[in-house]
């Protein structure tokens, strides 16, 4: 029996405290009971442990949402959530919603300098957390594994109407900032996507990145709204490449999302293995993708399964903004091709002086870009623009276009660091490494050596060893010029990672300078 069985909609229950605040626009939360309605007993959630079908996720979700009502939890309510990865964050999540407010998704584990920021900055209503943070919280209730914090009314902070979550993102300053999401821009991204996959309930998607980061909410809604079912795996069964692999062909996943630096990681497991996977959808995010990388994936897999998709996008635009199917030309023209915006988005290239141009700034408009940063309305003006009846948001980077109007991605504005009174594009020498056969990963930093900063890279490969520092610098010898050839080389197992699946600069430069970051 399938789960597609129709008649159990008085079974499943309500949406309590509209989170739209907009009319009668969709919430999340209502989305997700109409395909409950239409799948009651198909799986919805499972970690291992547990395993929930629609039906019961949407009945431990109301739980949960009753008890945050009990403490005051109401509509504009900010509910910060500290859980491992288990089904239970998906169900605190999800009952979040169910109570019309927002959830705040903080760092899995310890809590860190840059939480505490985040809950002085943010100020919300609750914050619901594992009582021991060691523990998977896995197959127990609620009232069990977790603990509820309460704020008093008068410190908490609304959030916008209709917000759906608040992410915060690094800024340059150091100062992270927080952006409110709304259901409606979540929604946006699944309508404007409907036509260029083809999701089914069949699929199963795996949670592979931290709630913290928003490629999650591709995946966690990807799964929900389509009918799927989402696997979440404890962060110690994707942290290793070769127990990725076999979880990836154990649970059938078919929908998988990757960093490029983390695929880099993954994808000698995922191809070397006994079985093959099931994969039909590779989506790339979050980093700049150079498919030259994916010659050897390409090589035993092909192009078709899973068909390999590049898609550019931003917390601020809500996940993704473009789409590209990987080709055959993507694999030899070194470009970084990110596609075309997605529909609904109307996009602009512009140059420093902000006039249009063929290579600039990439500026976005359209019903996926949010309204601006919480508490930030300076930041706010500067960044999001209003041209007439549309507000762009100033994205930061550089694209681009081609003859045929595809998108290159070139690199952040802001990508450059000075060595010896030059700028360097890290991305530039990274493309530049993984252009040597062997290479399969390099992250390329500054780094202090004597007293002054130097370049440095981590790199890893097949056969590539301490020796190879001589073979690195010939082969950048013709490529990059003497000031932007690294001083040192550091071959490492795997390359350091962030939670997000996104290089680690940081780690990478305490390597090199052979301490503890």
């Amino acid at each position: 029996m399938d789960g597609t069985t129709t008649g159990h909609q008085a079974s499943l229950p309500p949406v309590v405290g509209q989170a739209a605040g907009k009319g009668n626009d969709l919430t999340l939360a209502e989305a997700f009971l109409g395909v409950a309605s239409a799948r009651p007993g198909a799986a919805a959630v499972s970690d291992g442990v547990d395993r929930l079908t629609y039906l019961e996720l949407a009945a431990r979700a109301q739980a949960v949402a009753q008890r945050l009502r009990q403490f005051g939890v109401r509509p504009g309510s900010l509910v910060a959530v500290r859980i491992p990865p288990c089904a239970e964050l998906i169900v605190t999540i999800l009952g979040v919603m169910f109570a019309g407010a927002a959830y705040l998704p903080l760092s899995e584990s310890i809590v860190s300098e840059r939480d505490s920021f985040i809950l002085e900055d943010a100020r919300p209503a609750a914050v619901v957390e594992a009582d021991d943070l060691s523990l998977p919280a896995a197959g127990l209730p609620l009232t069990a594994t977790t603990r509820l914090q309460i704020r008093p009314a008068d410190a908490a902070v609304s959030v916008p109407p209709g917000t759906a979550y608040v992410i915060y993102t690094s800024g340059t300053t150091g100062r992270p900032k927080g952006t409110p999401v709304s259901h409606r821009n979540v929604l946006a991204l699944f309508d404007a996507t409907a036509k260029l996959f083809d999701f089914t309930p069949a699929d199963r998607w795996l949670l592979f990145h931290s709630v913290t980061f928003d490629f999650s909410v591709w995946e966690i809604w990807g799964a929900l709204l389509h009918g799927s079912c989402l696997f979440v795996p404890d962060r110690p069964s994707i942290r290793y490449p070769d127990e990725c692999a076999e979880l990836i062909r154990r649970e059938r996943i078919t929908v998988l999302n990757q960093t490029p630096t983390a695929f880099s990681v993954l994808s000698g497991s995922l191809a070397s293995g006994p079985d093959r996977h099931g994969l039909r959808y590779l989506v790339f995010g979050g980093e700049r993708l150079r498919p030259a990388t994916l010659l050897p994936w390409v090589g035993v897999h092909g192009l078709d399964a899973p068909m390999i998709i590049n898609m550019y996008g931003i917390t601020e635009v809500t996940v993704h903004a473009t789409f590209h199917r990987v080709t055959e030309r993507d694999l030899t023209d070194g470009s970084s091709v990110i596609g075309r915006p997605l529909p609904g988005f109307t996009a602009r290239i512009v140059a420093e002086s902000g006039e249009p141009a063929s290579a600039g700034e990439l500026l976005l408009a359209g019903p996926q870009v949010s309204d601006g940063y919480l508490n930030r309305p300076d930041l706010t003006a500067a960044r999001f623009v209003t041209h007439g009846p549309d507000v762009f948001y100033l994205t930061g980077d550089v694209v681009t276009e081609r003859g045929d109007g595809e998108l290159c991605y070139l690199g952040r504005r802001d990508d450059q660091v000075k060595v010896r009174g030059h700028r360097v594009e890290l991305s530039e020498v990274e493309a530049a490494l993984l252009a040597m056969p062997g290479i399969s990963g390099a992250i390329a930093v500054t780094f202090s050596r004597s007293g002054t900063e130097s370049l440095g890279c981590v790199y890893t490969g097949e056969g590539i060893g301490s020796g190879s520092a001589t073979a690195l610098r010939d082969h950048l010898r013709d490529r990059l010029p003497d000031y932007m050839r690294p001083a040192r080389f550091l071959p490492v197992g795997l390359l350091p990672l962030t939670s997000n699946g996104k290089a680690d600069r940081d780690r990478a430069r305490a390597m090199l300078e052979g301490r503890s970051p």
